[in-house]
């Protein structure tokens, strides 16, 4: 059923009538508590247009279309249904040469057909999904002996010879999507792997992009269960294993986009977002954000509304993957085509636009039964997306988390070109064991929660369309680097000491950046600026977030890389703490307590499981990577302590080192780290002068 504007819950009435009063309020207010105005007649027309049927729709047509692999048949398809139906809504076309429908050129990946069938002692088919972008094995397949190595870490593949067998292991974090499971089995002579994912149902299915390395595909828990019955029983298994790929072509993958022009500031955008590619039904990712998306769109170009700025409606393709094989971040590249560069080193779609793009806002994992919903911004939109989480019911409909960094889905992209972005996930512990996996079908999409989405993500749009002066918080900018600064000093009061890291840069920044902020506040908080005032202070202050914001954040190499993004100083505290607690146990003699402190240290919370080989084969992935896409620029330097570590574990077989060596060399690291905290200070300080620079221009 459509909803009606007589069957919105209190939450967002409650929200009609602060909304208003919020958008107003300038980067260094907040709400008070004097009587709200009425909310604004687009926001009335808004909650009324909005269809929930519409959104259900659309979500079903996607997951009931069947996979949707980018570069293949399947994506076109999903790409002119999309585009149909914005242009049944109206929108106008959005891509260059007045189309919908925008081409980009991705790395291909296509499974022509992969399976897996024992052949002894008795014959059986086994149900499977490949893990893409694991090496294939061509229509052939392969046949070997099946191996059970548990949890694929170094003391069971120790007890196992896998040397010419096919492994079959549980894949288990941190163990990363398996990529160090199966480099480790590459290294010692597997010719394949069968993953099975305890935490998903037991019929179930799953997949990952992972890494070159074996043909791999995962099974269900079942026909795990049943294969280690039979070695259980002694008996030798046989499987036949085939990965059928089509790998290293260059499809075409396709955005589609529609937009709404505005009418006072049509120069400016606010971007809505979601990815149409999905593995399995996908109900929750992304089907459900494709339903929102065009359901917010189609509220806004039926109700009439006439926007201050340009609304863009983007549907991206090539989420979940279309990079090269030598790189670990080989997804979002549908966003990361548009607004950053091709796959290849080409030009983006649209250079043009960062420093014209007010905020992007994206959808990814869209309605989830019992989830938590984890909001990620970047700084300057963290109190306003509160004030609307508040305000239009998402927080009372569901634990609700508000904060920034933002991480690893579409809107990373546009934050590295200097866009402000929000991205919503109804996530938590339910869908852990539903992502990627052929259960997060329909029965999994709580309306309500789909209801509340759309609400939610239509009033942040609107609300930054209709904002005289962008709504952004810039003291939260301050606010990262006072808590970075904290975090380092916490993990070691001597980082900052004489001789050490030095970070004077960044203070200069900083104090720059506040008596910037100090000296345009009567500016910001006016409440006679004429449109045209308004539209200039506005240009200024996305082009200062174009200079600051890509020199914030960088990636989380710990335990599962390209998800979290951190503090620059972030990695550098951690690894700091732990290595000084090395040093410290070692001096006293403590070698077994040694060891366990370097499992702290970044990249070693599942390096410890690997040997030396496979652990510089994932790190050629995720940080020494050849095509780092998305992640170019924001991969901190990494202090490599796994050498040091299988030594005092005494299972190192290369050169002799003593301990005594360990520790020099662990000195000698830990004092390097010292002067990445220093050209990181030089990064950020020279960011945070620049953004200043440019706000004295107002």
């Amino acid at each position: 059923m459509s909803r009606s504007y007589g069957r919105i819950t209190g939450a967002v009435l409650l929200a009609s009538v602060f909304l208003l009063s919020a958008f107003a309020v300038a980067s260094f207010g907040s709400v008070g508590k004097r009587p709200a105005p009425p909310p604004p007649m687009w926001e009335q027309k808004f909650l009324e247009a909005l269809s929930d049927e519409y959104a259900w729709q659309v979500t079903e047509h996607m997951a009931y279309g069947g996979e949707v692999v980018a570069g293949t048949e399947s994506s076109a398809a999903a790409a002119e249904w999309i585009a149909g139906q914005m242009r049944l809504m109206g929108l106008e076309p959005g891509a260059k040469d007045g189309n919908y429908i925008e081409d980009f050129e991705i790395y291909g990946w296509e499974d022509l057909g992969s399976s897996v069938a024992i052949v002894s002692p008795e014959t059986k088919s086994i149900r499977c999904h490949q893990a893409y972008k694991d090496a294939g094995t061509g229509p052939g397949g392969i046949t070997a002996p099946v191996v059970y190595i548990n949890l694929a870490r170094w003391d069971d593949f120790e007890r196992n010879d896998v040397s010419g067998r096919i492994v079959l292991f549980h894949r288990k974090d941190p163990m990363f999507y398996a990529l160090p499971a199966l480099a480790e089995a590459k290294a010692r002579g597997a010719v394949g792997a069968l993953i099975d994912y305890p935490i998903i149902d037991d019929t179930e299915l799953k997949t990952d992009v992972i890494g070159v390395s074996i043909p791999a595909v995962y099974i269900s828990e079942v026909d795990s269960n049943y294969i280690q019955g039979m070695l259980s029983a002694g008996k030798q298994v046989m499987v036949k294993l085939v990965v059928n790929n089509m790998v290293g072509h260059q499809p075409m993958a396709h955005n589609v986009i529609g937009v709404i022009p505005g009418e006072v500031y049509p120069e400016e955008m606010v971007y809505l977002t979601a990815h149409f590619d999905h593995w399995f039904m996908s109900a929750c990712d992304d089907d459900a954000g494709i339903g929102s998306l065009l359901a917010i769109a189609e509220a806004v170009a039926s109700a009439g509304i006439k926007p201050d700025r340009t609304l863009v409606f983007v549907a991206f393709d090539s989420e979940e993957l279309g990079g090269p094989p030598d790189t670990w971040y080989d997804w979002c590249l549908g966003s990361y085509s548009h607004i950053v560069g091709s796959w290849d080193g080409g030009p983006a779609l649209h250079p043009e636009r960062p420093g014209k793009i007010a905020a992007m806002l994206n959808m990814d994992v869209i309605g989830v039964r019992d989830a938590v919903v984890f909001v990620e911004t970047t700084p300057d939109l963290t109190n306003f997306i509160k004030r609307v989480a508040r305000y239009s019911g998402l927080m009372a409909t569901a634990p609700t988390y508000v904060y920034w960094p933002p991480s690893s889905y579409d809107d990373w992209p546009f934050y590295t070109t200097g866009v402000p972005v929000m991205q919503i996930a109804w996530w938590g512990p339910t869908y852990d064991a539903l992502y990627h996996t052929s259960a997060d079908t329909m029965d999994k999409i709580d309306p309500e929660h789909l209801w509340t989405n759309m609400v939610f993500n239509g009033l942040c749009m609107l609300g930054i369309s209709q904002s005289k002066v962008l709504p952004y918080t810039l003291t939260e900018n301050l606010k990262v680097a006072y808590e970075g600064i904290d975090n380092l000093l916490m993990n070691d009061p001597t980082a900052l000491d004489a001789g050490n890291a030095n970070i004077e840069p960044l203070t200069q920044g900083l104090d720059a950046y506040q008596a910037a902020l100090y000296e345009i506040k009567p500016v910001l908080e006016s409440k006679s600026l004429s449109a045209a005032e308004a539209g200039r202070i506005n240009k200024i202050l996305m082009r200062s977030e174009v200079a600051l914001l890509p020199h914030m954040f960088d990636w989380d190499c710990s335990v599962i890389p390209g998800w979290t993004g951190l503090w620059l100083f972030d990695t550098y505290a951690n690894d700091l703490y732990w290595m000084n607690k090395a040093i410290a146990d070692l001096r006293a003699g403590k070698v077994s307590a040694a060891a366990k402190d370097l499992v702290g240290v970044t990249t070693m919370e599942w390096g410890q499981y690997v040997g030396e080989e496979a652990y510089q084969h994932v790190l050629d992935e995720i940080v020494f990577t050849e095509n780092p896409l998305w992640a170019d620029g924001h991969l901190p330097t990494i202090t490599q302590v796994h050498v040091e570590y299988m030594v005092l574990e005494g299972t190192w077989d290369g050169s002799p080192m003593s301990t005594t060596m360990v520790l020099d060399s662990l000195v000698e690291k830990r004092d390097a780290i010292y002067g990445s905290i220093s050209s990181a200070a030089v990064e950020a300080g020279s960011a945070y002068s620049e953004a200043a620079a440019i706000l004295g221009q107002i």
